[in-house]
């Protein structure tokens, strides 16, 4: 630590020669660190310090001069604990510092590896992602097929059906056609006829008991009159319009109201008989389904035959209204009673709820004949005027069966069976003579 000069120099630092001391650095070339010692020996201060290690005047011999060896010797062992301590101190700061760079190496290294895994966490993500998407383009496009799939499914489903409603209402046609039961028996039509004739009759009894007769005290003009008297020549006949024309000019003792029975019985039937044998509501188009029919019948089996007339007579069947008919009715009993000098206000107040009765139950024989009869062919008829009278066909109202007479009226409904072109009577019809008049 210390530049020390040579032996001469270091002897003549002897204290014994003092005077000299002063001197020697610039003389002798003695290095400033030498002289610093040197000249600081005399120090009492310098000396307390030196001593201060030992309690003792360090550095002195026993001789009483100074050592420069032994204090050189200390020096350099306290130079060699500083150093000590110092390389300590640098070696424990540099472990300090080593175990700081391997933590900061171990931190670094796994803040690497953590931001490796998580690149590759990020990347497998990424990966996945692609997949997914992927994935989902594949079920979107899978999707699409199923759905036009689903639409083709769909579209081939409602053909299908179609196809299926059409054979099914095809198959229903044809079974409609081939079907063979009857819904009603031949006994249950006689049954309705026999109580429609039933009802004519109790209808036209009831009417005669409760109209008056006015005679020829009832006046009109003579269009009305024609008009009546035009009406009761087409239902009545022309007979029975003469015998009430002729007994309209009688008095009230002499009139006979069997007669006018027998002409509103007449009237009845005749309406009814309209109405079962009608195939719809006009005439015109009656006759035309009718005409239609017996061509059918020319043609094709009556199997086939009672089917279709069956199902037209069905369609046409909601067409008609009774309450309509009735009016008609109606219409045609005031003209007889016109005719016969009666009045005919009671029929619209009194009688219209059972006329209504009877073109119900007529409606009925021709529902009843015409769809639930489909194996052969019922027909009611009715005789006309100046027929000669045959038992066959023909019952006398009253019953005494005059051969040989000719009839002027019918006042019972008669049912007849036609199969195959035989005709087999089930109900006569009832007749009125000409006796009777």
């Amino acid at each position: 630590m210390f530049g020390w000069g040579s032996s001469n120099q270091r002897h003549r630092a002897d204290p014994s020669r003092d005077g000299e001391q002063s001197k020697a650095p610039q003389n002798e070339g003695v290095d400033s660190g030498a002289m610093v010692i040197a000249g600081n020996e005399s120090s009492p201060t310098m000396n307390a310090t030196a001593g201060s290690g030992s309690g003792t005047n360090a550095g002195y011999g026993d001789d009483g001069r100074y050592d420069y060896r032994a204090k050189y010797k200390e020096l350099k062992r306290k130079e060699r604990e500083s150093r000590s301590r110092y390389e300590r101190q640098l070696a424990e700061k540099d472990h300090r510092l080593q175990d700081m760079k391997s933590h900061q190496q171990v931190m670094a290294q796994e803040e690497r590896r953590a931001r490796e895994a998580l690149n590759s966490e990020i990347q497998q993500l990424k990966y996945e992602l692609r997949q997914m998407r992927a994935q989902l383009s594949r079920h979107s496009q899978e999707n699409m097929m199923y759905k036009d799939e689903i639409r083709r499914a769909e579209t081939q489903n409602e053909e299908t059906r179609r196809r299926l409603e059409e054979k099914a209402n095809e198959l229903k046609g044809a079974q409609a056609f081939l079907k063979h039961a009857n819904m009603l028996s031949g006994a249950d039509v006689i049954s309705l006829v026999d109580r429609l004739n039933s009802e004519v009759y109790q209808g036209a009894a009831s009417m005669v008991d409760t109209v008056e007769f006015e005679g020829a005290s009832r006046r009109m003009d003579d269009a009305a009159w024609k008009r009546a008297t035009s009406a009761t020549s087409k239902t009545i006949g022309g007979e029975l319009t003469q015998a009430l024309i002729a007994q309209r000019g009688k008095d009230k003792d002499d009139y006979d109201p069997i007669l006018l029975q027998y002409a509103l019985q007449a009237c009845l039937v005749f309406c009814c008989f309209k109405i079962c044998i009608s195939w719809a509501p006009e005439e015109g188009n009656s006759q035309f389904l009718r005409s239609v029919y017996s061509e059918i019948q020319k043609k094709e089996d009556q199997v086939v035959a009672g089917r279709w007339r069956a199902l037209t007579r069905a369609h046409i069947r909601e067409t008609r209204n009774p309450e309509a008919e009735t009016k008609q009715i109606i219409r045609e009993l005031r003209a007889v009673l016109i005719v016969a000098g009666c009045s005919d206000e009671e029929l619209s107040t009194e009688f219209e709820k059972d006329l209504l009765e009877i073109t119900t139950l007529a409606v009925r024989v021709q529902t009843a004949i015409g769809e639930s009869i489909t194996s052969m062919d019922l027909e009611p008829y009715i005789l006309p005027p100046g027929r000669p009278f045959d038992a066959a066909l023909m019952e006398e109202e009253g019953g005494s069966r005059a051969q040989g007479k000719k009839t002027v009226g019918c006042t019972g409904l008669g049912l007849a069976q036609l199969v195959n072109g035989d005709r087999t009577i089930l109900v006569r019809a009832k007749v009125l003579l000409d006796l009777a008049l």
